[in-house]
């Protein structure tokens, strides 16, 4: 893969323009103010096919975090649309699943969501 890291971001920000120099990759500073995004480093696993190697399945996991429920459902919803068929190095994101989790300690609603290139 080309560099997946500013390829997602420039998407992401381009798209939802609230979450410009608020998505970073892995934890997030605590000091970032909502609304922000973490993402995990994209996981390779090979197909396996009888004689060899088909291909490589990609996924990569997209946390999002507001201070209100509203606020991080929707911006779930934003990072799907955009990045449900987008393109990274000719293959198609899809999206997988979700969850959605509530950090009491900072009152800070979140959705992880996953995706998959193929």
């Amino acid at each position: 893969m080309t560099d997946f890291k500013k390829q997602l971001i420039a998407l992401l920000e381009r798209e939802i323009p609230e979450l410009a120099d608020r998505i970073q990759a892995g934890a997030v500073d605590a000091r970032t103010p909502a609304p922000f995004a973490a993402f995990s480093v994209p996981e390779e696993t090979p197909v396996r096919m009888l004689h060899g190697i088909a291909g490589y399945r990609t996924m990569f996991e997209i946390a999002v975090y507001d201070n209100r429920f509203s606020g991080a459902e929707r911006l779930k919803h934003r990072v799907i649309a955009a990045l449900e068929g987008a393109e990274f190095d000719g293959k198609r994101c899809r999206f997988k699943s979700s969850s959605t989790e509530y950090c009491a300690d900072y009152d800070l609603h979140g959705a992880t969501l996953s995706f998959c290139i193929v």
